[in-house]
């Protein structure tokens, strides 16, 4: 199992936590990074450094393409565990909150996007991409997970970690915190919007990715891009977490508007006056020669 509780476990409160700070996000090379707690992954019945263990997460955009990269010890292919009902935990989808509401608001209100990237998870979509008007489900119940991210918190501490959700404190209220089965990180329905195209870890090196700048040093790094014009511009959190509930992480960040290829850009004043400026002078030099030829 990915979690185990003992009574004395179970008496530590999340007012007990000692939490890693938020830190804002952090831009380098061209990268939009949040870096996680390097000892908050459960697995099993040890903490820190095991196969759910997230390390980074960092964003990129150009006008038209947004790139994503994330940094951990769970490869695409998932952790197998015969438990498990699929026999195997993977990945959470990642989610996308232009709305300015905390988690649960927007996805009550079907305003969140998401990217179903880990083809083998139990997300409620039948292919990978981009996805709108999504909203989310647990799938924690079924993944041997934790019932909510208290409960996860609390496991942490108590077995020398310190829980943290990348840009957010481990206990912001932006997620619910309680309750049964609370952890929303699959897409139960959406509309597909894009699709999505993994990149190479040579290519984001090339790109200029350095997980390593942070010390953050997990032994997958997967990537992929996906074209901005499916979801809107504008400041947003986006996080995923594992399956089980394991880790998660979130980032926050920004994009900046599109360019759409089908609309003409409209000229810069400037360049609209120095165009008119050039006809001017190519007019007068042509009315110079004429009338010097008939001189």
């Amino acid at each position: 199992m990915h979690w185990l509780f003992s009574t004395a476990v179970l008496l530590i409160t999340s007012a007990g936590l000692q939490q890693e700070p938020a830190a804002a996000a952090t831009l380098n090379g061209g990268w939009n990074y949040a870096i996680d707690s390097f000892n908050d992954g459960v697995t099993g019945i040890n903490v820190g450094g095991g196969e759910f263990e997230f390390y980074g997460i960092a964003i990129k955009e150009t006008s038209d393409k947004a790139y994503v990269a994330i940094n951990s010890n769970l490869s695409l292919a998932g952790y197998a565990d015969p438990w498990a009902d699929r026999g195997n935990v993977n990945y959470g989808d990642l989610f996308f909150n232009f709305s300015g509401q905390n988690f649960n608001t927007a996805n009550t209100n079907r305003s969140l996007f998401a990217i179903r990237f880990a083809a083998g998870n139990d997300s409620g979509v039948a292919t990978t991409g981009v996805y709108s008007n999504v909203a989310a489900k647990s799938v924690t119940s079924t993944n041997l997970g934790f019932r909510n991210l208290n409960l996860y918190n609390t496991r942490v501490v108590a077995g020398g970690g310190t829980p943290s959700m990348g840009d957010l404190a481990a206990d912001d209220p932006y997620f619910q915190q309680t309750g049964d089965w609370t952890v929303l990180n699959s897409i139960a329905v959406g509309t597909k919007v894009g699709e999505i195209d993994f990149l190479t870890p040579e290519t984001l090196k090339v790109m200029g990715l350095d997980f390593a700048h942070f010390n953050a040093t997990g032994s997958q790094t997967i990537g992929f891009s996906f074209d901005k014009s499916g979801m809107p511009s504008g400041s947003y959190i986006a996080n995923f977490f594992a399956e089980c509930a394991n880790d998660g992480i979130a980032i926050k960040g920004s994009f900046q508007p599109g360019v759409d290829p089908n609309v003409e850009p409209v000229p810069e004043p400037s360049t609209v006056l120095g165009t008119l400026v050039g006809f001017g002078v190519a007019g007068l030099a042509r009315a110079k020669r004429k009338n010097q030829r008939q001189n």
